[in-house]
């Protein structure tokens, strides 16, 4: 092969004119090419075949129909092993960030956890050559001696906010919605930057630093919270006010006014609802004495009734014995029946006396249960409005005031009657965990105004394309969940992809400008032996690898 290698000049350059002799160009062009198949040699065992194909037919002068031949057979050769090379690429991305995944649940000091961070971001872009991998292989082994290598950090007395964050980047079980916001956020080298401006690391700046890689998903859970909050009419001014101000962004010394003002809206709320409730006991237990009262008075006066009532029984005894006397010792008609007809009369007066007496108590004792009835009815229709009020405010409390879906907490209430319904009847029920893709960047780009609108719009679409028996609420932030009962991995996967598809030719323009929006899909079934954590933990797994596989995609979890 020595005189394969020779330098690819023509002999005797020096002499050649400005017009090169074709046969020399031609044997140029032969020499390029063996080396640049030498060059190739051992990237595919097919292309392989076909560049030693090449050389020889190149070598021994073929003519250029043999020539011609090879070509197509080559071409399909270089196609596979470029695409065999794409492949081996990704394979080596996905392990990559798989590695440093796992080193990130890891406990390890700031810096390392931060450019572990950074490595996971480069990983999401595919890697350009494979002349890279080596640097970049380079780089992870480093970064995963640091990590086993270094002990684990000692809590620092920078705060509550930097606890806070460092126990939730080294937590994976944190919700979905917060792994997405500090994925989508690449985090500062906080250590360098306290170095160079002079301020040790943990105190404020540090803190500061800390909230920056968190701080859309503290702003989207305030403006979850601002919707959902039921405020007082004189303090719905406010309340807007403070939304507007969290939907601008906030910075780490704006938080805690923000706060100390949601706080007083949070309590305001909460006092009008507690001085309502004091009120309405107050007015239950006025009724209550009054009821109570007059039940009273209705017993003093049957009681006082009813000693009359004996009073006048004796009266009329002792009158009736007088007359029974009065006969015995009569010796005269006329003056007996003179006495008789006077005791006659006192008894009837008596008898009278009783009637009236009689009726007197009866009107009394309807009079007064005349206003107990009225007075319960007035009570029932209170006790029922206030349950109508309670209903009320425990629905809305199920409720996103947002998207109009069930919340977090409807979603709970319904998983579990779904769940126990599936142990009971059996039959299949899945579970599908949606998130939309690149959410910040919506809103970063377009406000957090067009952001709300993407959920409204995403929360339409889906709620119109599913069945009456099929059930979707709010996760939090971007995600939601579904409920799909009666329904096969096959139904389900037909049914999702049909969502997909949906969203992402749904028109969504903001200010003159189409937004595409898309979502990424994982589902489950449900089996015997899951609990709903598990369920949901895999739904979600699925979600993750989604977007891990590029996003707009549905995967069904393994």
């Amino acid at each position: 092969m020595s005189d394969n290698r020779a330098p690819l000049t023509a002999p005797h350059t020096s002499d050649v004119s400005p017009s090169v002799n074709p046969s020399v160009q031609e044997e140029l062009l032969k020499r390029g090419l063996v080396r640049v198949s030498i060059a190739a040699d051992g990237m595919d065992p097919l292309l392989d075949k076909r560049l030693k194909e090449l050389r020889l037919a190149l070598r021994s002068d073929a003519p250029p129909q043999m020539l011609a031949e090879l070509m197509p057979d080559l071409e399909r050769a270089v196609l596979a092993a470029d695409d065999a090379r794409q492949e081996r690429l990704k394979k080596i991305t996905s392990g990559l960030h798989s590695l440093i995944r796992q080193l990130q649940q890891q406990p390890a000091p700031d810096d390392i956890s931060k450019a572990l961070q950074q490595m996971a971001k480069r990983l999401d872009k595919p890697i350009g050559s494979a002349s890279s991998v080596p640097g970049l292989l380079g780089e992870v082994v480093s970064l995963q001696a640091s990590t086993l290598g270094a002990e684990t950090p000692r809590a620092t007395s920078g705060g509550l906010w930097s606890r806070i964050f460092r126990s939730s980047a080294a937590d994976p079980s944190t919700s979905s919605s917060a792994a997405i916001a500090a994925e989508q956020n690449s985090p500062l080298v906080a250590d360098a930057a306290a170095k160079a401006s002079g301020e040790p690391f943990g105190v404020l700046a540090g803190e500061e630093q800390h909230y920056s890689q968190v701080a859309a998903h503290i702003e989207t859970i305030l403006l979850n919270l601002l919707g959902e909050l039921q405020v007082l009419d004189s303090q719905q001014a406010r309340c807007e006010q403070l939304r507007e101000r969290v939907s601008k962004g906030l910075n780490w010394y704006e938080l805690a006014a923000a706060m100390d003002e949601l706080a007083a809206l949070v309590l305001g709320a909460q006092q009008s609802r507690q001085a309502d409730f004091e009120r309405y006991l107050q007015q239950l237990n006025r009724r209550l004495a009054q009821f109570q009262g007059n039940i009273e008075q209705a017993q003093d006066s049957y009681i006082a009734s009813r000693e009359v009532g004996r009073a006048l029984e004796g009266t009329i005894r002792g009158q009736v014995q007088g007359l029974h006397v009065d006969v015995r010792q009569a010796t005269e008609l006329e003056s007996l029946k003179a006495n008789v007809e006077v005791q006659l009369d006192a008894l009837l007066s008596n008898v009278e006396q009783s009637r009236r007496l009689r009726e007197d108590r009866e009107a009394l004792v309807a009079g007064q249960l005349e206003t107990m009835v009225k007075r319960i009815q007035v009570m029932e229709v209170e006790a029922q409005t206030f349950r109508n009020h309670l209903e009320e405010q425990r629905q809305r409390a199920l409720i996103d005031s947002l998207t109009g879906l069930a919340n977090r907490a409807g979603l709970q209430k319904r998983m579990e009657e779904e769940f126990e319904r599936w142990q009971r009847y059996g039959g299949d029920l899945l579970m599908a965990v949606l998130d939309v893709d690149h959410f910040k960047s919506i809103n970063d780009r377009f406000g957090h105004l067009a952001g709300d609108k993407v959920l409204r719009l995403i929360a339409q679409q889906l709620s119109r394309r599913l069945r009456k028996s099929d059930f979707i609420g709010r996760f939090g932030g971007e995600e939601f969940v579904l409920l799909l009962p009666g329904t096969s991995q096959e139904q389900a996967a037909i049914a999702l992809e049909a969502l997909r598809q949906g969203i992402e030719e749904s028109p969504f323009h903001f200010k003159t400008e189409r937004v595409t929006i898309t979502i990424s899909v994982g589902f489950t079934a449900f089996r015997l032996t899951d609990t709903l954590d598990d369920v949901f933990g895999r739904a979600d797994r699925a979600m993750y690898q989604a977007k891990e596989q590029g996003r707009n995609q549905i995967v069904l979890a393994n």
